[in-house]
């Protein structure tokens, strides 16, 4: 007799695909929303030292300067996004959530006094956590990871610098330094428990 539950078509919320393509679509959908006439979503992004833009650091994410920076940030994104999941997926959630509200935190404290958005903040933070994951956890397969993110994205390193008065070079710094900071903590827990999973 068949069990009921394996019949369910609904994704579970643990599902890599189900994790990733729900932000990406949650981020097209709300680019697209801002590009009607009239509508600008932006202004709740984060706004530096101003008690309103404090509540940008939930929303930062998900919101763009427009098409060309939407898409910039989604194949980085899908393919950081990927390589944490290989973790698990609740590891994945744990550097999102951990690099958007600490690194977002920090360019509220110390960013240029302009609207930041976007998704790179997290895409560093990804990109931070797989790197320093891999050297302090030092197993084949973190180091492995580590290594293709290397290879692959090595010139991320540049944006973390300012080059560009309209790129917010702090979301880039914040949310790498968010990312090693959580990923030597990870690295240090599971090194004690001998565990790969959160």
């Amino acid at each position: 007799m068949a069990n009921p539950k394996s019949s369910l078509s609904i994704p579970p919320l643990v599902s890599k695909r189900f994790t990733l393509i729900g932000i990406i679509l949650l981020c097209v959908l709300l680019q697209i929303i801002n590009s009607l006439p009239g509508v600008n979503l932006n202004g709740l992004g984060i706004y530096p030292r101003s008690l309103s833009g404090l509540t940008g650091i939930f929303f930062a994410p998900f919101l763009h300067g427009g098409w060309a920076h939407l898409l910039s940030n989604l194949i980085p994104f899908a393919v950081l996004g990927w390589l944490v999941c290989q973790y698990s997926v609740k590891r994945f959630w744990a550097v999102f959530i951990f690099t958007a509200v600490v690194g977002g935190l920090l360019v509220w404290l110390f960013g240029r006094a302009n609207i930041h958005v976007g998704l790179s903040g997290v895409l560093y933070g990804l990109w931070g956590f797989l790197i320093c994951y891999g050297i302090m956890h030092r197993s084949f397969k973190a180091i492995a990871i580590s290594v293709a993110v290397i290879f692959l994205y090595s010139g991320l390193i540049w944006g973390v610098l300012p080059q560009r008065p309209h790129v917010s070079f702090e979301s880039h710094l914040f949310g790498a330094l968010a990312g090693i900071l959580i990923g030597y903590y990870l690295a240090k827990q599971d090194k004690k428990s001998a565990s790969y999973k959160l």
